[in-house]
């Protein structure tokens, strides 16, 4: 079986298709899960400085008009928060993040996923602090080179958040 030249052409222009698809999606791939991790990374940098109360790291990684939704419902912009950390109305002693999900989009990030939260004692008290146990989610633009918090919604739960159960 012989192939004429316009067909042996029109296989080698699908076959590069082909080989230019597969690249492409194995790009995106890669470029997504490089995403999911810095998200990620970004995502604890934010919690280690909140739980450090140190306001001149946690500063620059947020948005101007950045929103934080508390788990009692509360809202509070950017500066509201950093004042909120100095004064230490917000003192954590922990801040950990369980079962987190990235869902890349065009410019950004949404990391969610099972929080607990331990609040420091007030002073001179013998208790060890309060933990609290919320469903958060986190949603960061990448622009100028960095990753920037735009805002941060919590929901309390009743109980401890454990990772849901492997169906």
């Amino acid at each position: 079986m012989s192939f004429s030249t316009s067909q042996r052409i029109l296989a080698c222009v699908a076959g590069a298709a082909v080989a230019a698809i597969l690249v492409t999606t194995a790009a995106l791939e890669a470029y997504a899960q490089a995403a999911q991790e810095e998200a990620l990374s970004w995502q604890k940098k934010f919690q280690d400085a909140c739980v450090a109360g140190d306001v001149s790291v946690i500063e620059p990684m947020m948005a101007d008009d950045a929103i934080f939704i508390h788990g009692n419902g509360m809202m509070q912009g950017k500066a509201e928060l950093l004042v909120s950390i100095q004064r230490g109305q917000l003192a954590l002693s922990a801040y950990e993040l369980k079962d987190p999900k990235v869902i890349v989009f065009d410019g950004g990030a949404i990391v969610s996923g099972l929080e607990d939260l331990t609040f420091k004692p007030p002073a001179g008290s013998a208790s060890t602090g309060r933990t609290i146990h919320m469903r958060g989610s986190a949603v960061w633009v990448h622009k100028g080179g960095s990753w920037h918090l735009v805002l941060d919604q919590d929901t309390t739960l009743a109980g401890p958040s454990a990772a849901p159960a492997a169906r």
